[in-house]
């Protein structure tokens, strides 16, 4: 498409041509002069500004509801964004924004930029229109209207601050200045004059700043002439003292009420209803060479408590994304894997009562050594192991049943369990301590490690100390495939795990994640903990492992150390993380080995004492 500014210049060039031109006959009319730097700015900026697109706000329920159509940019802190940002939005700034569009950020959808609260995304946007990017949005009230997370610089700017409103109409008092004078090429002063008003920032101020001195300021009340007044419909009570009323979409051209602006550098105040609309016609004004701002939180900042509309209701509670954005393959794997560790199925584990029970309803996979098999093993029950599981399935190994994998003691049968649910087996079991609850014969594994190797558990809640990392990028893998590959990698990669007695000396070493609820992580649980590991950070079962949870905060650049009751569900989230490409392992046994004698559940108790079937030899 055009950009406004090309088109306006086509327009003038023309013009200029159809006035030189005369028959010979007909007296000669002087040739019009080129338009000036300001009157090309002027056009430019009028056209937008007086038309339909602009303010241009889309809501956060219509942004949600079609987010996959729209390209999100993010101008906040870097700091806010890895916070927490809309899912799949990219991060830039005021001062950027205009080199990062069409290089680091897509432009084959229409764009929407988001910063706090609506009101510096407007500098962005007018910027962008300019430009070309006629397609362009803003985030109604910002990301205040996202979350409840980022609400607050909506939530603490309302207020009804301007306790004297006049409804006087004090246009009659206005007198005409001349314009402000531009220099630089008319053929490139729109990027010129946009590029510099992206550099000087946002020009925003408070009413507290100015209600002191009000006639050291040109207020520009940019309402309808009815709520100018006090009449409209809204629940405005009237306006600024002092303040004159410029009609939206009609006010603003060189022939229209420009003229009526002071340009000898008198502070020019612009107000709307939310300073979404202001934003961008101060950012206009400073554009065309004017001391222009806008007033922040506009008339919501003046007169909430009276406004019967377009006024600041409180946020949506929509998911964010936290750190930094992941690449397509990252979240594909990511949103693969958390569908199923943050399920009710994550870890489907069944007890060697249940089973033996119902032995003929599954079908038993033993993925112990085949030594192990043979000397005894489950009635009926398959061998196969780890690494061949996912071949031995469907072709030596029926899946016409629910599946039951049983290894030692329960901890290798998590990465076999989530690989299989990962390849579409969704009616997987893992034996409940493993081999070693089947037959007191088999016991020793468990029998020989619980203990209470934690001697200094802490209670206290490190999760503030918690700082967003980069995601792994799983360098060469794609959406369509990294799921299986990276499946096939982690079984390849055998069990990951450590004893609690390999990392207590070096605990710094180690990023821990105690994966309890909240108060077993403190102590204050009902099931006998004590406390936690020292250092270690509480991720909630069920709800901590998606993109848009707490997987932006484990670092890719340490091992990181997972445990729970049994290790037989840390187990399996060893195996996401590692098949994420994080460096981690299940600490063996969980808390049985750290503090067994506290333990008032989930703890190993016995082993049964069900038949074993010994493979005979030839």
């Amino acid at each position: 498409m055009l950009k406004r500014w090309t088109w306006l210049m086509l327009v003038i060039i023309a013009l200029t041509a159809l006035v030189g031109c005369s028959s010979s006959d007909d007296p000669i009319t002087p040739p019009r002069e080129e338009a000036t730097a300001f009157e090309t700015m002027a056009a430019a900026g009028a056209a937008y500004v007086n038309s339909s697109d602009c303010p241009g706000v889309i809501s956060a329920t219509s942004l949600r509801d079609n987010l996959d159509n729209y390209t999100v940019i993010d101008i906040r802190a870097s700091s806010a964004y890895l916070a927490g940002h809309i899912p799949g939005a990219y991060n830039s700034s005021l001062a950027t924004i205009l080199d990062d569009v069409g290089t680091t950020i897509p432009t084959d959808k229409p764009l929407v930029v988001a910063c706090y609260s609506g009101q510096s995304a407007g500098h962005a946007k007018i910027a962008l229109e300019m430009m070309g990017y006629t397609d362009t949005y803003t985030l109604g009230f910002g990301m205040a209207s996202w979350s409840p997370a980022t609400s607050a610089s909506w939530d603490n700017a309302i207020g009804d601050a301007l306790t004297t409103p006049e409804t006087t109409n004090n246009n009659g008092d206005l007198v005409e200045h001349a314009f402000p004078t531009l220099t630089g090429d008319a053929a490139t002063i729109v990027e010129t004059r946009a590029r510099a008003m992206l550099a000087a920032g946002f020009k925003g101020i408070g009413y507290a700043d100015i209600r002191d001195n009000l006639d050291n300021y040109f207020i520009v009340n940019y309402f309808g002439e009815a709520d100018y007044l006090g009449t409209g419909s809204a629940g405005v009570p009237g306006h600024i003292p002092g303040a004159y009323q410029f009609t939206p979409g009609s006010s603003l051209a060189a022939d229209q009420m420009l003229k009526n602006l002071p340009s000898d550098g008198t502070p020019i105040v612009v107000y709307c209803w939310t300073s979404q609309t202001s934003s961008q016609i101060a950012a206009y004004l400073n554009m065309l060479g004017y001391n222009a701002f806008s007033l922040k939180n506009g008339a919501n900042a003046l007169f909430h408590s009276s406004l019967l509309s377009h006024n600041w209701t409180g946020s949506a509670d929509y998911a964010m994304t936290v750190g930094y954005e992941p690449t397509e393959a990252f979240r594909t794997m990511a949103e693969a894997g958390a569908a199923y560790v943050n399920s009710t199925e994550c870890p489907g584990v069944i007890s060697a009562v249940n089973l033996n029970d119902n032995l003929e309803n599954y079908t038993v996979i033993d993925i112990r050594s085949a030594a192990s098999y043979d000397a005894g093993h489950i009635p009926g029950a398959y061998n196969s192991s780890l690494a061949t599981i996912l071949d031995d399935m469907g072709t030596s190994i029926p899946t016409d049943k629910p599946i039951v994998v049983a290894c030692y003691s329960g901890q290798t049968a998590g990465h076999a369990k989530i690989a299989l649910e990962m390849m579409g087996y969704g009616d997987v079991y893992t034996l409940g301590f493993g081999m070693c609850s089947w037959n007191s014969t088999l016991s020793g594994s468990w029998d020989s490690n619980i203990g209470n190797t934690l001697t200094n558990p802490e209670t206290t809640d490190n999760n503030g100390d918690l700082t967003v990392h980069a995601y792994p990028t799983l360098a060469g893998e794609t959406a369509a495939t990294v799921v299986e590959n990276r499946v096939a990698a982690m079984v390849a990669g055998g069990l990951k795990a450590v004893s609690y007695t390999d990392i207590m000396d070096n605990l710094d070493n180690y990023f821990i994640i105690n994966y309890f609820g909240e108060a077993d992580y403190l102590g204050t649980g009902s099931a006998g903990v004590p406390g936690h590991i020292p250092g270690a950070f509480q991720f909630t079962p069920g709800a901590s492992m998606g993109v848009d949870q707490m997987l932006a905060y484990i670092p890719t650049d340490m091992p990181v150390v997972v445990y729970c009751w049994t290790s037989q569900t840390s187990s399996q989230v060893t195996a996401y993380l590692n098949m994420l490409g994080y460096d981690a392992y299940s600490l063996k046994f969980g808390s049985n080995n750290l503090f067994y004698d506290s333990l008032l559940s989930h703890k190993w108790v016995a082993a049964a004492d069900f038949p074993l079937e010994v493979t005979p030899t030839n």
